[in-house]
């Protein structure tokens, strides 16, 4: 019965310590003629319930050896996947460039 408990503990820590390391922190773009953007990973799963696979499709695939290149990010081709005013705010709308663009200090 001990051994149960302490596997059940052990466990549980697991799963909260991977529940912990989800999430990748804030990234920082500074594209070119335009002002930086900090990526939130934060507002984009817990704020806004996505998974990983959202972005990070090819990383949950089966013998891939895929990595995120930050070079394709920065091109915007990315973002609009989403933000094309569809499922999330469109970025070429001119009035929503400060929602992810914020002037530099």
């Amino acid at each position: 019965m001990r051994m149960i408990v302490i596997i059940a503990l052990l466990l549980s820590g697991l799963s909260a310590a991977g529940a912990l390391a989800a999430g990748g922190g804030d990234i920082a773009f500074n594209p070119q003629n335009a002002d930086p953007v900090l990526f939130s990973h934060d507002l984009h799963l817990k704020l806004r319930g996505l998974k990983c696979a959202a972005c990070h499709f090819s990383k949950f695939s089966k013998g891939s050896g895929y990595e995120m290149e930050k070079k394709l990010i920065t091109k915007r081709d990315f973002c609009v996947h989403c933000h094309n005013g569809l499922k999330a705010f469109d970025i070429d709308a001119t009035n929503n460039c400060v929602r992810c663009h914020k002037k530099r200090s």
